[in-house]
């Protein structure tokens, strides 16, 4: 049976893009072609693949080896890239080699240095009280990082220096530890309402305190109005020994417990023997109103509103 022309020139076309090898076809319209030149019969598959640059090559070659493979795809390859297999390796039909892009930076990054905070003791605040002496400041620091990246993906980062640009200041924080003394051992009953005190004028005074009943007059000065802004520092030495005992003789201490000054006076009992007179809380007032302010409520209840009586 005659072998076709068509079939001819394609088995040809097949093995000069497989073998590379000449072919010699001769055919004419009358006669059957002739095929010469083909020693060995062409290989059915010899295809292998490249990917580089997120690209697929397609090369039709018989067993080259990778470095052959990239060069007939026009594939260059940097310092750094990577090539799977290795160059020198004989790739089959149906293999593929691989192309890794490999970029290595430098870059530089600020990073935040946070400030520490340290607590100092001080005695001339009330214990639990808090304030900053010292404001503290962030700091800054830069790094300089190596960036590796393959085909576009971090593959790692590597801090090659660091370089302190500006020290954190440290915050200092004073934290009170100041007890007024005795505070704990005071009456309860000065916690009482106006009202509460309003009742106890009504009520016979008790006589059973010793102070109350043996104590003798240190002084001549006129008993204290009720109202208005005069001064009365009867009984002043007496007053200066239970101030001692209340707040250590402090005329002008708050430390936020609801007492306030030398005498330690709770608002509700200033108010209530218009201590107002002179000043909104006792500690405000001077200790000559404080003394006048308590001579107005001694002579309605005598002692007995204070803790530290016994100091009399």
């Amino acid at each position: 049976m005659p072998i076709s022309t068509k079939l001819i020139a394609v088995a040809a076309s097949a093995a000069v893009l497989v073998t590379g090898a000449g072919v010699a076809i001769g055919a004419t319209q009358n006669q059957p072609a002739t095929v010469a030149a083909i020693a060995e019969p062409a290989v059915v598959n010899s295809e292998v693949q490249v990917w580089a640059d997120n690209t697929t090559y397609w090369l039709s070659l018989p067993n080259p080896t990778v470095a052959e493979a990239l060069a007939a795809a026009g594939v260059e390859l940097g310092d750094r890239d990577r090539v799977s297999p290795a160059l020198h390796h004989t790739l089959a039909a149906g293999e593929v080699a691989t192309v890794s892009r490999v970029e290595m930076t430098q870059e530089k990054k600020t990073v935040t240095l946070e400030f520490t905070t340290t607590e100092v003791k001080d005695p001339k605040l009330a214990k639990g009280e808090r304030k900053v002496r010292t404001k503290g400041v962030n700091g800054t620091r830069e790094d300089l990082v190596q960036v590796i990246t393959v085909d576009g993906e971090v593959e790692s980062t590597t801090t090659l220096g660091q370089t302190v640009t500006l020290e954190p200041v440290t915050q200092v924080v004073r934290v009170g530890t100041y007890v007024a003394p005795k505070v704990t051992s005071r009456s309860a009953e000065r916690t009482a309402a106006p009202k509460a005190t309003a009742k106890e004028t009504t009520e016979p005074k008790k006589t059973t305190e010793p102070k109350k009943t043996t104590e003798p007059k240190k002084t001549t000065e006129p008993a204290p109005a009720p109202k208005g802004g005069a001064i009365n520092l009867a009984r002043a030495d007496m007053w200066d020994r239970i101030a001692q005992c209340e707040s250590s003789g402090r005329w002008n201490i708050n430390t936020g417990n609801g007492y306030y000054g030398g005498l330690q006076f709770n608002l509700a009992t200033w108010r209530s023997v218009n201590g107002t007179d002179f000043a909104a809380y006792p500690h405000q007032a001077s200790r000559a109103e404080q003394i006048t302010v308590a001579n107005r409520l001694y002579a309605q209840r005598g002692l007995q509103p204070w803790g530290c009586r016994h100091a009399a």
